[in-house]
Order: C-alpha cells, then sequence, then structure tokens
C-alpha cells in the first residue's frame, strides 16, 4: 500500500514540497484522497459499515478469517491496488511535510486525515487485501516515518492512534506466517515501538491517550508495553530495542503511578523478570578462584580496558 520511497526512509520527493504554496498541497492531497475513496467504497459494503468493523476489531485478531468474513471478499484488482498505492505515497509526503498551524493547531491535511478517518480505512484496506507480510511490514514502517518526519504531534489524535494500536496488536499476534518473514515484521513492530516509547518520553501527556486508546481491552490496555514483554529476553538487536524501550517506560511509572499499577497487576512482566533474572543467577559460579590478595580490588587500568556501553 504505501510507496517504497516512504517505507525506505527516502525523503528526496519531500524536498521539492518546501516553499509550494500550502493551499495547493491541500488541494492535491484532497484530490488524492478522493481519488482513493472511490476505489475504496468499490470494496467496502458502507461508510459505516467499514467503521462498526474496525471497532470490533480491538477484541478480536484482525487477521482472523471469521470478523465479518472480510478475508474471505474477492481479490482486489491489481490496478485499483496500484492506483492507491501510488496516491497514498504522495499523501504521506504531503502529511509529514506540513506545517502546523497558529499556536500549533493542526494544518489542514492533517484536520482531513483526522475527520476523514484516513489512518482507519488504509488499515481496512490491508485487512481488505489480506493483510499479507508485506503489507504489514508497510504500515509498520508507514507509521515509523510519520512519527520521526512529520512536523506536527500525530499521537495526541485518537483516528490515528487507534488503528495503530491494532495494527500493533495484530502484528504480534499473528506470528506463523513463517521463518523470515516473522523476523522481519519483528524487527519492525519492536522498532516502531521503540519510536513510540521514545515518543512518549518527549510527551507524556499523550499517555493518558495511550490508555483509553485500548480501554476495551480491559487489563492490557496498555498495549505498548505488553507487547514489548516478549522480547524482553531475546537476543540480538531485536532484544535490544524492546530492553531500552522498557527502560524508557519505566522511567515514566517514576512520574505516572498509573504505569506502575499498571505493570505489577496487570503484566506479567515481574515473573518474566525474575525467571531471566534467576536464570543468571544459576549461571554464576558456586565458588569463586583466589588469584591472588588483591584480587578482589578494580584498579583504574582493568576499568579502563571494560568496553563502554
Amino acid at each position: 500500500m504505501m510507496g517504497s520511497g516512504v517505507t525506505g526512509g527516502n525523503k528526496k520527493k519531500s524536498q521539492t514540497l518546501r516553499g509550494v504554496d500550502p493551499d495547493t498541497c491541500m488541494m492535491v492531497f484532497k484530490n488524492h484522497w478522493t481519488q482513493v475513496v472511490k476505489i475504496l467504497d468499490k470494496h467496502e459494503p458502507s461508510r459505516c459499515g467499514a467503521l462498526s468493523f474496525f471497532s470490533g476489531l480491538s477484541g478480536a485478531s484482525p487477521g482472523a478469517s471469521g470478523g465479518g468474513g472480510v478475508l474471505r471478499l474477492p481479490t482486489i484488482p491489481s490496478d485499483e491496488a496500484s492506483a492507491v498505492h501510488n496516491y497514498v505515497e504522495h499523501m504521506l509526503y504531503l502529511l509529514m511535510e506540513e506545517e502546523p498551524g497558529r499556536g500549533g493547531a493542526m494544518g489542514p491535511i492533517l484536520e482531513l486525515v483526522v475527520v476523514e478517518g484516513v489512518m482507519e480505512r488504509l488499515f481496512l484496506w490491508s485487512l481488505r487485501r489480506h493483510f499479507t507480510v508485506d503489507l504489514k511490514l508497510e504500515q509498520l514502517r508507514m507509521y515509523q516515518m510519520l512519527l520521526i518526519h512529520a512536523r506536527q504531534p500525530l499521537l495526541h489524535h485518537k483516528p490515528i492512534l487507534k488503528p495503530l494500536m491494532v495494527l500493533l496488536a495484530s502484528c504480534a499476534e499473528n506470528t506463523t506466517d513463517g521463518g523470515g518473514q516473522v523476523e522481519q515484521v519483528e524487527r519492525e513492530l519492536v522498532s516502531l515501538l521503540q519510536q513510540l516509547c521514545v515518543s512518549l518520553v518527549r510527551d507524556p501527556s499523550v499517555l493518558e491517550l495511550f490508555f483509553h486508546s485500548t480501554q476495551d481491552q480491559g487489563a492490557a490496555n496498555f498495549l505498548l508495553f505488553s507487547l514489548l514483554i516478549p522480547y524482553t529476553h531475546r537476543q540480538g538487536p531485536v532484544g535490544e530495542q524492546a530492553r531500552s524501550s522498557l527502560l524508557l517506560i519505566m522511567s515514566l511509572s517514576a512520574l505516572e503511578s498509573r504505569v506502575t499499577q499498571h505493570i505489577v497487576e496487570h503484566t506479567y512482566f515481574c515473573p518474566v523478570l525474575a525467571t531471566g533474572l534467576s536464570g543468571l543467577y544459576s549461571a554464576l559460579p558456586a565458588k569463586l578462584k583466589v588469584y591472588s590478595e588483591d584480587w578482589h580490588s578494580l584498579e583504574e587500568a582493568d576499568w579502563m580496558q571494560i568496553r563502554k556501553c
């Protein structure tokens, strides 16, 4: 769905937007979205039906074959899928480059994205196209690009945050697609989770929205933290990113009691952490060898050789 230029991190095209009249950008965005909607409407029973289906995704896996039989509908023609792909690519560039309005108000493009539920409908479009691994990767990378490069805060708006949360949950739950593709999804998922944690630390006021965005999921309503736990003891870059992200959330818990309460009472982080520490403890030697009288001392020459983290 998303263009490779956006999802791959290449912003060369977006440079040409600087200095362009904002009204022109808005007109182009609106025209592109109109064309996308024409295609989307052909494959959705109705606007209300689509959004009611989306509302029900919070309590179930979006990739399930039940869910109203969405994944059993006829295949979408390749020319229509390609058209949406190209329109959305240009729309994302316009959204990323838009400056906020006076006093930090939403720009007209962002306002249209929120009012029209653009991100919800694009997520539904991915589901309608069977939500393949490639589509998961595209959506994960799309949100990473928006969070990193957008000139306006996006997470303050529930029509953007809610489909993002459902996307994260669906990518975490469906890990049976096979081998390296699953690893790719996991890498992009944890990378996006880390970016979200960084955004939370920079702007803790968004934390309230994260709790409310998935409040219908009960005890698991702080989905961001719960999704990181399975990667706590993972080796390699994925595990390092997950642990770094968890530490960022822990730093927030010192300021926000709700986060502390959620971690202790509504997640299995404590037993996971205890199990890991227990494993490390059991790996310690039963006895320490005494090599010299000053074996217990750490001299300057010793700590100078320790690799800096």
